[in-house]
């Protein structure tokens, strides 16, 4: 045991003695070589990269240029979209009295009890109603036929 020890002894003081450097210092030393090594990948790619940015971007801004024409009328036929949403919605959340008030004709008003020719030509004649308070406030027809309304809805 004792040979084994002094032989372990020997080869620490040895390898010590016989080593370049130290740990730390490889290791620094490999880092180094490693980012040199980077820094010549990058600067010969780099041209490449930089053709290639200039064919590409005038190829990307002509589609640029004909998207934005489409996207432009995608929200405005989205807006008018939303539009009519929000109206369907305050018709019904209005018990469909909107929808009688500007889509009923004429004739399939005066069918509603208390509304007759007269009534009916006032309605069409102030639409579009968006509320039932245009309705209301236009005080062309009295609480009763709106009342009238109400029920029919």
């Amino acid at each position: 045991m004792r040979w084994f020890l002094a032989g372990l002894g020997v080869g620490t003081v040895v390898g010590m003695v016989v080593a370049p450097k130290s740990g730390e210092e490889t290791r620094e030393e490999l880092m180094e070589g490693a980012q040199e090594q980077l820094r010549q990948v990058r600067n010969a790619v780099e041209p490449y990269v930089e053709g290639a940015r200039r064919k590409v971007e005038p190829a990307l801004q002509r589609v640029q240029e004909r998207i934005e024409p489409v996207v432009e009328e995608g929200r405005e036929k989205l807006d008018a979209a939303s539009q009519q949403v929000s109206r369907a919605v305050e018709n019904v959340s209005s018990g469909g009295l909107l929808a009688i008030l500007n889509e009923w004709p004429h004739e399939k008003l005066i069918k509603i009890p208390g509304i007759g020719p007269i009534l009916a030509t006032k309605i069409i004649q102030n639409r579009p109603y968006k509320s039932e308070d245009d309705l209301i406030n236009s005080k062309e027809l009295p609480p009763s036929a709106i009342a009238n309304l109400r029920k029919s809805a």
